[in-house]
């Protein structure tokens, strides 16, 4: 496809289906050992205040706000949150070892924003909340979907 045939490609799939998408990858390291019960908090918090931030700025449907925090000892946590009103789904495998090193990756899809909205508000949050949480962390890989998208098609 031509340059020109491949942006409209790509614009008339945002057109049609009106989602906003992001998602990242990283490594987190909290000042001292989290143990079950905190990560689990912390990973909550962080999902229901991305999931609140980008319907603050436009979103009117969540697809899902979804999370998984590997521990270095291998153990680890899910959550999906796919409204603000049903209750987060939370599989947590971190044993009494906790964690003090973990790899946390974040998929965000709502409705109703567009990804550059959807990544901003899921960074401004990630930016609050870790430091709130006294975590440490660095961005492995920051999938923004408009190149994701992009590269299915080539």
């Amino acid at each position: 496809m031509k340059e020109m045939d491949e942006k409209l490609h790509i614009d008339m799939h945002r057109m049609v289906d009106e989602l906003g998408k992001f998602s990242i990858h990283m490594t987190i390291w909290p000042d001292k050992m989290m143990d079950r019960e905190s990560a689990e908090r912390f990973l909550r918090e962080l999902l229901i205040d991305i999931t609140k931030e980008c319907m603050h700025d436009g979103a009117d449907l969540v697809g899902h706000v979804k999370a998984f925090l590997i521990s270095e000892h291998g153990t680890s946590l899910g959550a999906s949150l796919v409204h603000l009103d049903i209750p987060m789904t939370i599989n947590n495998a971190i044993d009494q070892r906790g964690l003090t090193e973990g790899d946390l990756t974040i998929h965000v899809i709502v409705h109703g924003i567009w990804d550059p909205d959807v990544k901003h508000a899921s960074m401004e949050t990630i930016e609050r909340i870790l430091p709130a949480y006294n975590i440490k962390y660095k961005i492995l890989q920051d999938y923004y979907e408009k190149e994701k998208g992009e590269s299915h098609h080539k």
